[in-house]
């Protein structure tokens, strides 16, 4: 038998490990900021897994994130721990002057990581142009360039940004000397034949400008469950570095989780494999420290509710949220966890039939009630009406927003059977499509409110069985 997964990367080696737990992961809207001992005791860990690069956090964030940083340099410093370090910064002069001070009062390099978004729909949303970004870049870079820093172009939603602008955004790397440019999946939108097309083409990019030496890193996201898979063929097609976050928390669904990286690559790469208990330890350590303690000594209490008409019966946290119930507890994660924070409506389901943002809702205060998942239009015998007509109408695209989309139209349906298009806006106006998808939304709830009353051909019956497997990087029309 002949095993094609046993061929051989072609990378140059194995990338090095970034931990980002201290940075991004502090995103997340999850977690509490640990007080710097427990960060302490995480650099110490993050040691004992072998990772090889560190990011102190954002020191322009503020006094305590500048304290903090310049402390976990210095202990860096003083034990003479395995690593360099990073620290993050916005592409302004401020924030790369704030990374500058950590790397003198903490006696070290500190290589700045300054990021900034190219992809079309930042560029709309700020109104910016590319020469302003370039601008921004050049004048960036060169203030580390004067301090002495080395400097990395992070470029936010790479696997979203055509290939003209990143020619040019990587030109203006070249041209302040970069050491590195971290290629991003910020939004979790790569699968891995687009990371290997996406890291190909940066490759042979940097070599036309002149800059073959010039390192590539990996920063991925986790919203579509592929973060390890990406960050994986990213070592295969020959990135420097690949980052990852304890635990995978992160903003929205977080980023490649440190544990399953470093193990991955180890296997990948034929190197020595952390051992189970140091890994262990990390978890354990960093679990306590961004959940904070109380999370775990909190009592259970008794919740019954009915969920997709099913009777539920479980015992939860006073703390835990519908969404956290819905998604690991019961495994309906039909429901997506975005912002966290109530901004985005991917986590939109129907209690008692009202939508709700599930990530503001407290688990324990649907005792009795009545929710329903985007689960609960599951095809078959015959097509849910709103299925339908979004499939029709393409009305999901990357799909992340869709299935809040798809309750909080399920809602409007129930109390108006022909609404306006004005009311369809109105009644999805609290979920946001990253796609900026909403024409063809609108057009698909129109559809699906004319399927429902019979003004359409009904959707077809159709067997209950799996739909046919479609491999990565190819898309229906």
């Amino acid at each position: 038998m002949h095993d094609w997964n046993q061929g051989q990367p072609t990378t140059r080696g194995r990338p090095r490990v970034v931990d980002e737990t201290l940075r991004d992961g502090l995103q997340s809207a999850s977690v509490v900021e640990p007080p710097i001992d427990r960060k302490v005791a995480l650099l110490h860990q993050m040691a004992r897994i072998g990772v090889d690069c560190v990011s102190l956090g954002l020191p322009a964030a503020g006094p305590r994130a500048l304290r903090d940083a310049v402390a976990l340099g210095r202990e860096v410093e003083a034990a003479r721990l395995p690593f360099t370090c990073t620290a993050a910064a916005r592409t302004t002069e401020g924030d790369v002057l704030a990374v500058v001070e950590v790397s003198q009062r903490a006696g070290r390099p500190v290589e700045v990581y300054a990021f900034i978004g190219s992809s079309p729909i930042r560029r709309y949303v700020e109104g910016w142009t590319l020469e302003l970004l370039r601008g921004r870049v050049l004048a960036s870079g060169e203030v580390a360039r004067r301090a002495g820093v080395p400097f990395c172009l992070v470029l936010e939603d790479t696997t979203r940004t055509p290939p003209d602008t990143l020619r040019a955004m990587f030109q203006a790397a070249v041209d302040v000397g970069a050491r590195r440019v971290c290629l991003c999946d910020t939004v979790g939108h790569a699968d891995p034949h687009g990371v290997e097309a996406l890291v190909r083409f940066a490759r042979q990019a940097l070599t036309e400008l002149g800059a073959p030496a010039t390192e590539l890193d990996w920063h991925g996201h986790d919203d579509r469950g592929l973060s390890l898979a990406n960050a994986l063929a990213a070592a295969r097609a020959g990135v420097d570095g690949v980052h990852g976050t304890a635990g995978g928390v992160g903003e929205r669904c977080g980023n490649t989780a440190m544990e399953h990286l470093v193990v991955a690559l180890s296997s990948e790469f034929d190197r020595a494999c952390p051992p189970s208990r140091a890994i262990d330890a990390y978890s354990a350590l960093a679990r306590a420290a961004l959940l904070g303690p109380t999370r775990f000594d909190e009592p259970l209490d008794r919740l019954t509710l009915h969920v997709n008409g099913a009777p539920v019966d479980v015992a939860t946290r006073p703390s835990r949220t519908l969404l956290e119930l819905l998604r690991y507890d019961l495994g309906l994660i039909g429901t997506k966890q975005g912002c966290d924070k109530g901004d985005c409506g991917a986590c939109t389901v129907l209690v008692d039939g009202e939508p709700v943002l599930a990530c503001l809702t407290l688990a324990l205060g649907c005792e009795g009630a009545h929710v329903t998942t985007v689960e609960s239009l599951n095809g078959a015998p015959r097509l849910d009406p709103l299925l339908d007509a979004f499939d029709r109408r393409g009305a999901g695209q990357c799909g992340f927003c869709t299935p809040g989309m798809l309750m909080a139209s399920k809602a409007l349906l129930a109390r108006d059977r022909a609404p306006s298009r004005q009311a369809i806006r109105e009644a999805i106006c609290g979920n946001l499509c990253r796609c900026t998808g909403y024409g063809a939304i609108v057009d698909a709830v129109e559809l699906a409110a004319r399927l429902a009353s019979g003004d359409d051909p009904a959707a077809p019956e159709r067997p209950n069985e799996p739909a046919p497997h479609r491999p990565y990087g190819r898309r229906g029309a």
